[in-house]
C-alpha cells in the first residue's frame, strides 16, 4: 500500500500499524501473521528451507533477509534496513511524522560490508585441498 495522509490518519486506529516493511519502491506492507523475518522470506521464491541453507552459518538470517530483499523493517521503538532509496526514506519519515514509528533509524549498510570483508578474509585463510 502506498502510503498517503489519508491511509495514515486512517490506520492512526491500528495500534500494530507500526510493524511492517518498507518496499526498495516505497510500498508499506503490514506484518499481518508472524514476524518481520516471516514477511521477508515471504517476498523470496524459495522455501524457508532453502532460505536458511543460503544463510552464512555465522551470520544473522534476519539481517541477511534485510539485505537481499532491500526492505526496511519498522516497529514502534526502531527501524532497521540498509541505505534507504529515496521512496523508502520518504514513508519513513512519514510513519515518523505521524508518530507511528520512532525516529530511530539502525543503518546495516557498515555491518553487512564488515561481515562480507570478514567472510573474504576467511576465505583467503582457509588452505585449499
Amino acid at each position: 500500500m502506498k502510503v498517503t495522509e489519508e491511509l495514515l490518519n486512517k490506520m492512526k486506529q491500528d495500534s500494530n500499524f507500526s510493524d511492517g516493511i518498507i518496499m526498495p519502491d516505497g510500498d508499506y506492507r503490514l506484518i499481518q501473521d508472524g514476524g518481520h523475518m516471516e514477511a521477508l522470506m515471504g517476498l523470496l521464491p524459495y522455501t524457508s528451507d532453502e532460505i536458511f541453507k543460503m544463510v552464512p552459518q555465522d551470520d544473522s538470517p534476519l539481517f541477511w533477509l534485510i539485505e537481499k530483499t532491500g526492505c526496511v523493517i519498522t516497529d514502534y521503538n526502531s527501524t532497521v534496513g540498509m541505505d534507504m532509496t529515496h521512496e523508502q526514506e520518504r514513508v519513513f519519515q512519514a510513519l515518523v511524522a505521524h508518530g507511528f514509528i520512532s525516529s530511530e533509524y539502525f543503518n546495516l549498510s557498515s555491518q553487512r560490508k564488515k561481515f562480507h570483508d570478514q567472510e573474504k578474509q576467511k576465505d583467503k585463510t582457509v588452505p585449499s585441498l
